[in-house]
């Protein structure tokens, strides 16, 4: 066991024999920080080099200094594996600027309205994490100027956070009503409680056996609850800490049921403390609410579910509609034939012709400067464009076609149309080349 466990253990056990618990104890979370004071606090010494502090109690916090081995640090709090501690040198806050007028030479400035103070961080440019809070007409020392903000030296009641296993109990620190209540003749207040300390303890809080082992590396000597009221300020700690819990999950996530069965229960108490009581109350309203909320938010889902599976199954029918559209779809031409070259040439571009495939015998002619034409010689094609007749011909013409492509001929009269169809490819009538009257 190292020298400060060994000191930390001869601690709890002088504070024992004077009536005062060991150890120190979580609190329940209240706002704006995350872990409540404890009720006893103690000078720390940071235990190795480039300890990263954290602007919350978790491990992706975002870290607001490092600090190196041997600096003293003053713990006021602990939650799970993080140690509560005042501001070390070198951090500071931020204050939005809209809400602060500048005073004297400008170092000083006054809050216009309460601000919640954000942490700051000399690592990184964030400012989301919840430091303490600036009450309107408060002053603020201003340290300089950060985009929209004011870095302010951190308002009483400012925390951040270190890794337990990273700092060694170097000295306790009692509460200024434990020096009220047993002083020492003749001597003044002990200088090295801090003044957001002073003013007296939290709330008493249990801590389960294994965080107490892992805080002090020795065994808990917390004695067991010796009364109803400790019981029940034991089980309303604890349902705090999961109400907490619970805010940082979805509603849909949040165990409403039980939280509100524990409250209802712990209310059932008669040795539950008043402020107690009157949190528990307000707590079952607040979970009474969320309750509905989820209710509505679940039923808003089903339906928004329900209608998802409609809108799946009308595109789904209307792609169904449009591929059968498709499928029937008839296309229009001006022309249907196979393109053959024509031996006359007359006018302005070439002249080709569109024949029956069956006889070869010339339906239409068309005359274009389009080069593309010649690829299509031979083949049944579809041809768009306004159809005229050609005096000198005594035929139907095709004057510079708008638009050509292949074709298949088993599919005219079905889904192709044409104003001019070869006479083989007629309903009912069959090529002269065989005999059958056209």
């Amino acid at each position: 066991m190292s020298a400060s466990r060994l000191f930390l253990a001869a601690a709890v056990s002088l504070a024992v024999s004077a009536s005062l618990p060991a150890l120190l104890l979580r609190a329940q979370d209240a706002a704006p920080q995350d872990v409540e004071n404890g009720k006893h606090n103690f000078i720390g010494q940071i235990n190795a080099n480039n300890v990263v502090v954290r602007s919350a109690p978790r491990d992706d916090a975002y870290p607001t200094l490092r600090l190196d081995k041997g600096t003293k640090v003053t713990v006021v709090g602990l939650k799970f594996k993080w140690l509560k501690i005042l501001p070390p040198e070198g951090s500071f806050a931020y204050v939005p600027q809209a809400y602060v007028t500048r005073r004297a030479d400008g170092k000083v400035g006054r809050a216009d309205r309460e601000i919640l103070a954000r942490t700051g961080s000399a690592l990184n440019p964030l400012k989301t994490n919840t430091m303490g809070k600036v009450e309107a007409g408060q002053d603020v020392e201003i340290l300089g100027v950060q985009d929209d903000y004011y870095k302010i030296k951190p308002p009483e009641g400012s925390f951040v956070y270190v890794s337990e296993n990273l700092v060694d109990a170097v000295k306790a620190l009692p509460t200024v009503a434990e020096q009220k209540i047993n002083p020492v003749p003749g001597a003044e207040p002990d200088p090295s409680i801090p003044n957001n300390l002073a003013k007296g303890p939290g709330p008493l809080v249990t801590e389960t056996p294994t965080t107490q082992k892992n805080f002090a590396d020795a065994p808990s000597t917390q004695p067991s609850p010796a009364d109803a009221s400790a019981t029940a300020a034991a089980t309303f700690d604890k349902l705090e800490e999961d109400f907490k819990a619970a805010n940082e999950k979805l509603i849909v996530e949040q165990p409403i049921d039980s939280l509100t069965a524990g409250y209802s229960d712990l209310l059932k108490q008669d040795a539950l403390p008043p402020s107690m009581r009157r949190l528990a109350e307000s707590r079952v309203a607040t979970l009474k609410l969320r309750g509905e909320a989820k209710a509505d938010f679940a039923a808003h889902m089903e339906a928004q579910a329900k209608a998802a599976e409609r809108t799946k199954a009308l595109v789904a029918e209307r792609e169904e509609i449009e591929q059968k559209i498709k499928e029937n779809e008839v296309v229009s031409y001006a022309a249907v034939g196979t393109l053959r070259p024509s031996s006359l040439q007359r006018g302005t571009g070439t002249l080709y012709r569109l024949t029956d495939p069956a006889t070869g015998r010339t339906i239409c002619y068309l005359r274009t400067s389009d080069a593309k034409f010649v690829t299509m010689l031979g083949q049944f094609i579809g041809v768009r464009g306004a159809i005229s007749t050609e005096a000198g011909l005594n035929m139907k013409l095709i004057e510079q076609p708008a638009e050509a492509q292949a074709v298949d001929p088993a599919k005219v009269n079905t889904a192709i149309t044409a104003q001019i169809i070869p006479p083989s490819l007629m309903p009912g009538v069959r090529s002269a080349s065989t005999g059958a009257q056209e």
